[in-house]
This record gives C-alpha cells, sequence and structure tokens, in this order.
C-alpha cells in the first residue's frame, strides 16, 4: 500500500531563512575587524571583545521576550518589532564609529533586535512543518544558521581591507534594511491558534516550568555545547591568524570559506544518513568528530592548514547535530514553540558570549588549548547523550526518523 506524502513547501523554509540571516550576520560579520577596530580606537583585545559579547547578551536574553510575544500576538508584528530595533543599534554604529561607547551601545541594541530573528525562524518552521519534514527543513535552515556565521567573515574581512572597518557596518545598515523591507510585503502570519493576550506572570511561570523540563533541558544542549565551540573559534581565529601568521583582514574572511564547506558537507551527510541511522547514533558521530578535531589540533604544530582543517572537521559536525539537536528540541511543542526557542536561544547565546569571552580571555589563547577545548565539547555532548540515554531507557519517546520507531 502507498501512503501519500504531503510535499514538501519550500515557502516557509524560504522565509524562516531570510529572517534567521539578519542575526547570524550581525554575529560574526564584523569578527575581522576586531583587530583593526582595536588598533584605530587605542581599545585592548579584551575590551574589544565586548562587541561581541554585548551583541550576544542581548541577542540571548531578548528572545526571552520575543518567544512568548510571538505565541501570544503572532510572528509578524513580532519581526517588524525586532528588526525595527536592530535598524536603530544598526544606524548609531554608523554614525558614531570613532566613539568605543556607541559602538557598545550599538551593538547591544543590535542584539536586543536580533533576539527576534532567532525565535521566528525557528517558529516559522515549527508552524509550517511536522515530523520528517520538520527535520528536513531544520537541516536545510542550519545550512544557513551555520554557513552565515563563517561566510559572513569573508565579506567583512573584504570591505574592512578594502574600504575599512566602519564600511562594515554601513554594509549591514544597507541589508538589513532589505531584509527588513522585503519581510514587510512578504512574511505572512504563520502563527497556528487564535491571537491572545501576552500575559508576563504567565510567561514567568511557563519559564520556570520548561527550566525544569528535561526534554528541553538535554535536547538543547547539544546546541548549547556546539555553539560554545564555534563561538569561541570564530573570535579567537581572528587574532591567531592576523596577528600570530599575520593574514590579512581580507585573506582571513577568503580562508573562512573552507570551514564552510565543512558546515555544508555535515548537513548533506546528515540528510544521507538521516534514514539509516537512529538519532542517538548520529549524535554519537559528530561528538566523535569533534574529538577527531581536538586532538588533530593539539598534536600538530600551529599553522594555517591545521588550525583551518581542525576548525572544518568542528564544522562538520556541527552541521550533522545542529539539525538534529533542534527537532528533538521543538518536536514534542507545537503551543509553546516560540517559548521554547527562545528559552534555547537565550540560554545559547548567553552562555557562548559570557562563558566564550571569559574562555577566550583567560584560558583558551592558542591552538593548543583550542584543541584541548574541542575534546571536551566532543566529549560533553556524548556523556549528556548517554545520561539522557539511560534515563529514558524505559520510557516511550517520539521518533525523529523511522529508525528511531524500530
Amino acid at each position: 500500500m502507498k501512503i501519500n506524502q504531503t510535499p514538501f513547501n519550500k515557502i516557509p523554509l524560504a522565509l524562516a531563512i531570510m529572517i534567521i540571516a539578519t542575526g547570524q550576520v550581525g554575529v560574526s560579520i564584523y569578527l575581522p575587524s576586531l583587530p583593526l577596530i582595536s588598533r584605530d580606537l587605542g581599545v585592548s583585545q579584551a575590551d574589544i571583545q565586548q562587541l561581541v559579547t554585548l551583541f550576544l547578551v542581548g541577542f540571548g536574553l531578548s528572545q526571552l521576550f520575543y518567544g512568548p510575544l510571538s505565541d501570544a500576538i503572532g510572528r509578524r508584528p513580532v519581526f517588524l518589532l525586532g528588526q525595527g530595533i536592530y535598524l536603530v543599534g544598526t544606524l548609531i554604529c554608523v554614525l558614531l564609529p570613532d566613539s568605543y561607547t556607541a559602538l557598545i551601545t550599538g551593538r547591544l541594541l543590535q542584539g536586543l533586535g536580533a533576539g527576534s530573528a532567532s525565535v521566528l525562524s525557528r517558529s516559522v518552521l515549527r508552524d509550517s512543518y511536522s515530523g520528517s519534514q520538520l527535520t528536513q527543513a531544520m537541516s536545510y535552515m542550519s545550512i544557513t544558521a551555520s554557513i552565515l556565521p563563517i561566510l559572513a567573515p569573508v565579506v567583512g574581512g573584504w570591505a574592512a581591507w578594502h574600504f575599512g572597518w566602519q564600511s562594515v557596518f554601513i554594509f549591514v545598515l544597507l541589508y538589513l534594511s532589505a531584509i527588513v523591507t522585503l519581510g514587510y510585503f512578504v512574511l505572512p502570519e504563520t502563527l497556528p491558534h487564535a491571537v491572545t493576550k501576552f500575559e508576563i506572570r504567565k510567561t514567568l511561570r511557563g519559564y520556570w516550568h520548561l527550566s525544569r523540563n528535561y526534554q528541553v533541558i538535554s535536547s538543547a544542549s547539544y546546541n548549547w555545547v556546539g555553539y560554545l565551540s564555534t563561538l569561541v573559534s570564530v573570535s579567537l581565529l581572528p587574532f591567531l591568524l592576523q596577528e600570530g601568521l599575520k593574514l590579512s583582514a581580507a585573506e582571513y574572511g577568503e580562508v573562512m570559506v573552507i570551514p564552510s564547506a565543512g558546515l555544508l558537507m555535515g548537513c548533506l551527510i546528515l540528510n544521507k544518513l538521516n534514514k539509516r541511522f537512529t538519532t542517538n547514533q548520529l549524535i554519537y558521530l559528530a561528538s566523535s568528530i569533534m574529538m577527531m578535531a581536538g586532538c588533530w589540533l593539539v598534536f600538530n604544530e600551529m599553522s594555517l592548514p591545521n588550525l583551518i582543517f581542525g576548525f572544518t572537521l568542528l564544522s562538520i559536525a556541527q552541521g550533522i547535530c545542529f539539525p538534529l539537536s533542534m527537532s528533538m528540541l521543538l518536536a514534542p511543542h507545537s503551543k509553546q514553540v516560540g517559548a521554547v526557542s527562545a528559552l534555547s536561544g537565550s540560554v545559547q547565546m548567553c552562555i557562548a558570549g559570557l562563558l566564550g569571552g571569559f574562555l577566550i580571555k583567560h584560558l583558551i589563547n592558542n591552538q593548543t588549548s583550542l584543541g584541548v577545548f574541542y575534546l571536551l565539547t566532543g566529549l560533553t555532548i556524548a556523556l549528556i547523550l548517554t545520561h539522557s540515554r539511560h534515563r529514558h531507557m524505559n520510557q516511550s519517546y517520539l521518533p525523529l526518523n523511522s529508525h528511531d520507531s524500530k
């Protein structure tokens, strides 16, 4: 008997990619410029890292507001609100580039606005897909969500080298203006239920209950750990490659294209293996590749090929792990998808911004220490999965693909 499957509608996926692009570009397009900004403004490397940290903290905390708000009043008005704040922050950076205080203020506002992009992109997908189609959509979106933080420095490095680092802020302003205009005319409302009243107390109670939900925390933690490793890498590599190996900002951007191929490879591997192996097996595979990346960096001398190869292996693992983690997180939730996405994204960005900044400042400053960190990252993901398996060994759970139910 032949089972009719609903055709995969690509329009919601295209809209989600459009939305998430605005937030992801803001994370990493400035990274090649950090050494240049540090030099021109006379600010230390540790202080200039605040341009990354404050964006991520604003990005993370604001999601706690945008998620439940979008569940209550709809996706479209929250998109316009968040992107409007993002535009104001970008405009401050464009008009006052010589002031360190103005830059960190603008970056914080950028993060506070960009938080809407992460929540809404996931919510639009969960509103529009379910089952294997949700996993497929998440894997495609993960290509965007994972590649943009690495491809964006290519554009940022080229612009900073040829036109000055101030031009990067101008580029983001033009790009963001185009996306907001397009979203205003194209983005439909995908909220799957009637609009309700937004209640602060109810929202806080909801977050309290979600924070105690083991399924939410364990599923999201794979992405938290993986994103932290990526953020630490793309924050440290500009200084290792530009100051240590004497690459220009443009050359740095160019070599970062290589790890993006690893992310694409990881997503393609997932799409090929998703029907043959269980979700748990694929996450173990991703954690093993992360540990291989760590061993490569630890046992080889510092060089451009070794750094790029190690980061590429990590990127392959991220391409496999990210869509699985997001599918596991969102699949059981329909009415709270915005809140679940918000909580996950908030913790992810705050961990990456605060812990990542601490690690770079105090512990991770060369190829070897970065390799040790990769080893710990892969081991942590494997331990979390092992604990989850033991906890749920005698419990039934919703399969993510056909083999999980066998």
